[in-house]
């Protein structure tokens, strides 16, 4: 793959015009998809900009996004740390290339293009900053504190199941909203009758997979020249251990259970409604 060639092709879905722009960067900063054949994708999102030929300030989340080859894997080009003020160059993206029903940082993805200046001081910013470093919780009496994690857009504690420690995510009611009180209630629902619920999600998962577990296993046996653990629905049910539950404000949820390795690592997850049924149970990561 050409990375010049793959470069242009990139580079069409944003608009010719060259911003300058301050950008804060998020937390989420230094990652990158593979394109292909040593071509990489990084990528930074942003809390919000300022338009330098405006001079307008856009408290709104969005991205940076630009082409790298392997050897840039150090820092990716441009070196970006969470949490800054960059005055960079750069392009928007095109509106035809968003879906139009996206949500609303999608509109506001920009090629990086340059770094300009670092750690640059600006006092709107500087102000976005200090808000989203505000600590918001939701209190309830049975459940504890769930504090805000802004950038998946819910709030997240980690509870006693049954023994075990579970991360619970509620997505806030609204979206960048700062209450989760639909998810909540929904939420316990199941936390009332969590025993019940649990057997629930075992039996459904144990129903679904356990088969695919004995394949799996009954391969890596075949490999190893060893006897394939006896794996029934049963026996299934009891081995997976809960990691996180997640819940909306409509009532649909994902449970998230770890495989004690009957799949070699994979995550099990459930998916469901509160007030309907469980609708499937699949194999990821």
């Amino acid at each position: 793959m050409n990375f010049e060639k793959e470069k242009k092709k990139y580079e069409k879905r944003y608009e010719e015009e060259t911003r300058e722009l301050l950008v804060l960067t998020g937390e989420y900063v230094g990652g990158a998809g593979s394109v292909g054949n040593g071509i990489w994708s990084p990528s930074a999102d942003i809390l919000g900009y300022v338009d330098l030929k405006t001079g307008e300030t856009e408290e709104k989340e969005g991205g940076l996004s630009w082409l790298a080859r392997e050897e840039d894997k150090d820092g990716w080009i441009y070196c970006l740390e969470d949490l800054t003020i960059y005055h960079i160059t750069c392009r928007k993206i095109k509106s035809g290339e968003v879906m139009k029903n996206a949500p609303e940082q999608f509109f506001n993805q920009f090629l990086l293009t340059g770094v300009v200046e670092r750690n640059v001081s600006n006092p709107q910013l500087s102000a976005v900053l200090e808000k989203y470093k505000e600590i918001v919780t939701l209190e309830d009496g049975d459940c504890g504190t769930f504090i805000l994690d802004r950038h998946f857009n819910w709030f997240e504690s980690a509870l006693d199941w049954l023994g075990e420690e579970c991360q619970v995510n509620l997505e806030c009611d609204e979206d960048k909203g700062l209450t989760a009180e639909k998810a909540l209630a929904h939420f316990k629902q199941i936390y009332r009758n969590l025993k019940e619920w649990d057997e629930k999600f075992r039996r459904f998962a144990a129903e679904k997979l356990a088969e695919s577990a004995c394949e799996w296993q009954d391969d890596a046996s075949d490999e190893e020249g060893e006897e394939a653990p006896v794996i029934t629905e049963e026996i299934f049910a009891q081995r997976i251990k809960i990691c996180e539950f997640s819940i909306d404000a409509e009532g649909d949820y994902e449970v998230y259970y770890n495989d004690d390795d009957m799949f070699f690592g994979h995550v099990i997850i459930i998916d469901g409604s509160v007030d309907g049924e469980m609708e499937d149970a699949y194999i990821a990561g």
